[in-house]
């Protein structure tokens, strides 16, 4: 379990907060260097944390590539070490599709507990949080219990979650249970960085704890961004280029700004129906 938090707004940023548009049906590498707008923020409920978050190889045999980013508490159980983004800022809820990720615990407390999910979210578009929504696996009984020393994927769209305003945990509840008494919540905007990877938080039961999290797959009306976290950039793609489609002629764009440009129109690979490719046709 984890504490309602009354944070100290003491949060060290290690990477500058960035809103991160997110490109559509893609896999990005996120490692050191190549954040890609998710931001490693060290706070606490309590006590001066003890805490960190670091991106490593392995442990054992992550789901997606050969790393993951692992989170360690401490001494002081109430560390919040976080891993943020602002890329989903504004999205509304009813509007999220898939929502899952795996975890791995090494060391895992007193209280049987795994990296979980913050939501900041805005029930009424004025960029003011309203609330904090919280996934967390050791409520969820229906997908079986946090197991040391294995990675474990875990539901979140389909799981429970709890809300500080509700004083919870409990009650416990859906996301479609909370949007059908909040219909127009959204995931806060801002800049805030209002989508949150977390551990700690939470006292005794959190002391000590050692635990990852990969492969979190983010779906927005139908469009999934799965992100890989890795201790350094790996694939294919090390610079972070793709090639678009745009106005007919096949370019190579930094992915950071891809989705302005989907967003214009272009799409992702090259032109397959140019006026450039059609004039080469006819030359042959």
């Amino acid at each position: 379990m984890k504490k309602r938090r009354l944070l100290t707004g003491v949060a060290v940023t290690v990477a500058a907060l960035a809103a991160a548009g997110i490109a559509a049906a893609a896999t990005l590498i996120v490692s050191p260097g190549h954040l890609d707008g998710w931001s490693v923020v060290h706070d606490t409920c309590g006590a001066a944390t003890t805490g960190s978050v670091a991106f490593v190889k392995g442990p054992g045999s992550p789901p997606a590539g050969k790393g993951s980013v692992e989170f360690t508490i401490g001494s002081n159980g109430d560390s919040y070490e976080t891993l943020r983004t602002a890329g989903f800022d504004t999205v509304k809820l009813s509007d999220l599709t898939a929502l899952d990720y795996w975890t791995y615990v090494s060391q895992g407390g007193t209280g049987g507990q795994a990296a979980y999910i913050d939501l900041y979210v805005d029930w009424n578009g004025d960029n003011v949080r309203d609330d904090i929504l919280t996934f967390e696996p050791v409520y969820q009984t229906t997908q079986g219990a946090v197991v040391l020393n294995t990675w474990q994927n875990w539901d979140a769209l389909g799981g429970l979650w709890w809300s500080d305003v509700s004083g919870g945990p409990p009650p416990l509840f859906t996301l479609a249970t909370y949007i059908a008494s909040h219909p127009n919540t959204t995931i806060l905007g801002g800049g805030e960085a209002s989508f949150i990877l977390a551990s700690g938080c939470g006292g005794s039961a959190w002391t000590n704890f050692v635990g990852n999290a990969d492969k979190l797959t983010v779906g927005v009306s139908g469009v999934n961004t799965t992100f890989n976290f890795e201790p350094k950039k790996r694939g294919p793609n090390p610079d972070h280029k793709v090639k678009v489609c745009h106005k007919g002629h096949t370019i190579t764009i930094d992915e950071h700004a891809l989705p302005a440009h989907l967003k214009h129109g272009d799409h992702i690979g090259p032109c397959t129906n140019s006026k450039a490719l059609k004039k080469k046709k006819k030359k042959r």
